[in-house]
């Protein structure tokens, strides 16, 4: 089912034909219309994490107007439209590549928050197919079937040799951005989702007619709306940071502990945030023939885990591969992983230093970060996680005020901490006597205790 790039009428043909034969085989040869739904399904599921994938090795930096400044006739940011949503990131702005296996092309760290995001785009499809797939068929034993699970290996086998002749193998990563890479996934399964709501009331039948068409649609589209892909473009790299050749006055290195604390910090709430697919996925999966103690672990441990630990990673390659240097009368940031220079400015360019008090880490580690607001700049600039702050203030000639952070209102971090630890026993406790009910109350409590968490955070910060 899965389809290379439609270069050509007799191709798409083709593919058209491939989608077709299935609904013919259901209606008058009498296949199984569950097994191809269940099929299908998982190559929607599939085909997004791929994308993230490939998503790593697209050269062209993505558009950071279209990320993070919406259209004035679209309410939406049109990165959402494709189902992912990156905004500002200072990843997003990294420089540089770095090598990793020898036979493929260097990856690109700037293009993991799309990665991110393709993981957990995919993470909530998977749900969102089990949820509805699960009120007729039992998924986890379709999955079992031996011609099924035979099925689903070739079909991975097939998107890696897709990739690899497709997007490898005729340089297409030359000319792509991370951001068109993954939209093209994210909206085929997005589009088969809203089909599949309206055709559910005919079963597996109904199902498969609802994959089939969101196929056919998006296939369509790619072969009426395609931009062949042109080498001579250009690299799309972004361009190099003119940067003092002088050897560094002063350097200061975000402290490790600090950026592997808040990395897991991010990845724990963004984790959680995650809660309505992992319950969607866990009612999908406890549908059918796997049991409650199974599914909660595969549903609200491993899916978090997973997602989480991406996220930490992406936490950790915007800041703890930096150094912070005065060279000459500039202030460089400079990248270990990808050794280029990720932005320079002038100390005279400096227009404002403040203070991050909203740094949680920060706090328990004794650590500061500081945000930098430039005159020329269009971006503001951060100076993460340092241990040596004293240093960094004197030798950046920053004009902060102080570098102690002002007292917390403890009653309010007191009483946070004191609801939020009676929310997780009582979901903990609910976990043995009503599965369902600790599910749901884990699926849809969890991003509601960010949301609450962040507020009270706030809350109990020091007024200005």
């Amino acid at each position: 089912m899965a389809s290379p790039s439609n270069s050509s009428p007799v191709v798409f043909l083709v593919t058209v034909a491939a989608n077709v034969i299935p609904l013919v085989g259901v209606f008058h040869l009498g296949w199984s219309a569950q097994t191809l739904a269940v099929v299908y399904a998982i190559e929607l599921v599939v085909s997004v994490p791929f994308a993230g994938v490939k998503a790593l090795f697209a050269r062209r930096p993505p558009n950071y107007d279209e990320l993070e400044r919406p259209k004035e006739d679209d309410p939406l940011k049109s990165d959402e439209r494709g189902n992912i949503s990156v905004g500002s990131s200072d990843l997003t702005h990294r420089r540089g590549s770095v090598a990793v296996v020898n036979p493929l092309p260097p990856i690109y760290p700037r293009n993991v928050p799309f990665v991110v995001r393709a993981f957990g785009a995919g993470m909530s499809l998977a749900g969102l197919f089990l949820f509805v797939l699960g009120r007729f068929v039992d998924v986890p034993a379709t999955l079992a079937d031996p011609s099924v699970a035979a099925s689903i290996i070739f079909l991975v086998i097939s998107h890696v040799g897709v990739v690899e002749r497709e997007y490898f193998r005729k340089r297409r990563h030359e000319t792509s951005t991370p951001r068109d890479v993954v939209a093209s996934a994210t909206t085929e399964a997005g589009l088969a989702v809203v089909v599949l709501m309206f055709a559910i009331v005919g079963g597996p039948a109904g199902a498969l007619v609802a994959f089939v068409a969101a196929k056919l649609f998006a296939e369509w589209r790619s072969y009426r709306g395609g931009v062949p892909f042109d080498p001579e473009e250009g690299e799309g790299t972004l361009p190099p940071v003119a940067a003092p050749d002088a050897p560094p006055t002063a350097e200061v290195r975000p402290a490790r502990r600090a950026v592997r604390a808040t990395a897991l910090w991010r990845g724990a709430t963004s984790a959680v945030s995650g809660g309505p697919a992992y319950l969607f996925a866990w009612v999908g999966l406890t549908a059918g023939s796997v049991g409650t103690a199974v599914a909660t672990v595969v549903c609200f441990g491993l899916l978090p885990v997973g997602l989480g630990g991406l996220k930490a990673v992406e936490y950790v390659l915007t800041h703890g591969t930096l150094a912070y240097q005065r060279r000459d009368e500039a202030v460089v940031a400079y990248d270990d992983l990808t050794e280029t220079v990720q932005w320079a400015t002038p100390v005279d360019d400096i227009r404002d230093a403040e203070l991050c008090e909203g740094e949680f880490i920060d706090r328990v580690c004794d650590t500061r970060t500081f945000s930098l607001t430039t005159f020329a700049g269009e971006y503001e600039l951060s100076v993460a996680h340092l241990r040596e702050y004293g240093q960094a203030v004197e030798g950046f000639e920053l004009s902060v005020e102080t570098t102690a952070f002002g007292p917390l209102d403890r009653r309010v971090a007191g009483a946070t901490a004191a609801v939020g630890g009676c929310g997780v026993a009582a979901v903990a406790g609910l976990a043995y006597s009503a599965p369902s009910i600790a599910a749901i109350a884990a699926g849809f409590g969890g991003p509601f205790g960010v949301v609450a968490l962040r507020s009270a955070w706030k809350w109990a910060l020091p007024t200005a």
